[in-house]
């Protein structure tokens, strides 16, 4: 017996942390996620198997770096150390937690329809908190990568059918700052009102559309005050921002034309409405022609003053209803063609350059819409509301 090693409670407990933190320094684990707590910022967990549960932990200067956030239910690699504690004397371990990560399709999928059945509970997704899309927007709000084409099909599409103002507010479309940048974007146009705002990326695999999927992304935009609409990935690709947002967009040119209606429909519209208005007048005004010509024909009997005056309450109504219905319908077509004629005057381009723009064209009168297509020495002629006058280009250093 004397040779058999004797230690206190606390030496046998200094060792063991020590044989457990020297040796699982670094380590990753697969497990579900379950008992999910909150307590001043850091995340108390549990991570198990069919057989064991593991105490994990994630401190709260941890948590913002998270590419997931814990959740119940969902099948995770957690990447942290292992360490002890002890809680009322009693000695234990735990997994500290630095990142988690969520593999495979089928496990990002499962996430997924957990989210969108929590929130659908909620009623987030509910059609009746769905905000109209303005008929003509005179600002438009874009959330998305500046680099890429996305943004280049938007502003070309919306410059053809309809322009207006764009105001693009460049973040990661992935990656793990991605869902923080999209929620500043929100909050900078909560601060500096558009009329509409279009959050876009292109297509992608389940992975790369993650941050589309976070759940604090989706109750921003729930909250957010201006309509927005969903433009992620392809027409088969669906997020859940897709659900939340006031309008889905099968791709990013979609959305543009979603966003704006094309010119050439309202002048076409306008030569209708002014047709049909000529149309109707014309119609109204012979039908009371016919309407006198039958009360002529009754003042030219004999028994004029007996007509009459069995008729006069009716005479006088009828004449009092066809002054009331003409006037009303003149007021109601003269309203909508003053209605169109704003409408077709704020597209007009000597509008535009009096309110401070120019129109900059190369010498064979073809417009230019991006400066690398411009070059030392080149000239170009540039288009005032009053005057176009020639220049030359200077590449400064």
């Amino acid at each position: 017996m004397s040779n058999i090693p004797e230690f206190s409670i606390t030496e046998l407990t200094n060792l063991t942390r020590g044989i457990l933190e020297d040796n699982f320094n670094l380590i990753r684990v697969r497990g579900e996620i379950s008992s999910v707590k909150n307590f001043k910022g850091h995340l108390y967990f549990s991570l198990k198997d069919e057989n064991y549960v593991l105490n994990s932990v994630c401190w709260a200067s941890k948590v913002p770096y998270l590419q997931v956030q814990p959740e119940d239910g969902i099948e995770v690699i957690a990447e942290g150390r292992i360490s002890t504690y002890a809680k009322s004397s009693i000695s234990s371990y735990q997994l500290q937690v630095n990142q988690i990560e969520v593999k495979g399709e089928g496990a990002l999928l499962k996430l997924i329809e957990q989210r969108k059945k929590k929130l659908e509970i909620e009623g987030i997704f509910d059609k009746k908190f769905k905000k109209q899309i303005p008929f003509l927007p005179n600002k438009i709000g874009v959330i998305t990568s500046s680099s890429g084409s996305v943004i280049m099909d938007i502003i070309d599409r919306i410059q053809s059918r309809f322009p207006t103002n764009i105001k693009l507010y460049s973040v990661s479309v992935q990656g793990k700052n991605a869902t923080t940048e999209i929620i500043n974007a929100i909050d900078f146009f909560e601060k500096n009102p558009v009329d509409l705002v279009i959050i876009a990326r292109g297509g992608g695999g389940i992975e790369d559309l993650m941050p589309f999927n976070e759940e604090n992304i989706v109750r921003r935009v729930f909250a957010f005050n201006s309509p927005v609409i969903s433009a992620i990935g392809h027409e088969t690709d669906f997020t859940l921002l897709d659900f939340v947002a006031d309008l889905r967009a099968a791709t990013p040119t979609a959305a543009a034309e979603m966003a704006v209606p094309e010119i050439k429909n309202l002048k076409e519209k306008n030569k209708f409405l002014e047709s049909s208005l000529k149309q109707s007048i014309n119609i109204l005004t012979q039908n009371y022609l016919n309407f006198l010509r039958n009360i002529r024909s009754i003042f030219v009997t004999k028994n004029l003053k007996k007509i009459v005056e069995d008729n006069k309450k009716n005479i006088f109504y009828l004449y009092k209803n066809l002054y009331l219905n003409v006037n009303s319908f003149v007021k109601l077509k003269t309203t909508d063609l003053k209605s169109l004629n704003i409408i077709l005057k704020s597209l007009d381009i000597q509008n535009t350059l009096k309110r401070g723009y120019v129109l900059i064209k190369d010498k064979s009168q073809k417009f230019i819409k991006n400066s690398k297509s411009l070059k030392k020495n080149n000239e170009i002629r540039i288009q005032f509301y009053n005057e176009e006058i020639e220049a030359q280009i200077k590449i400064k250093k």
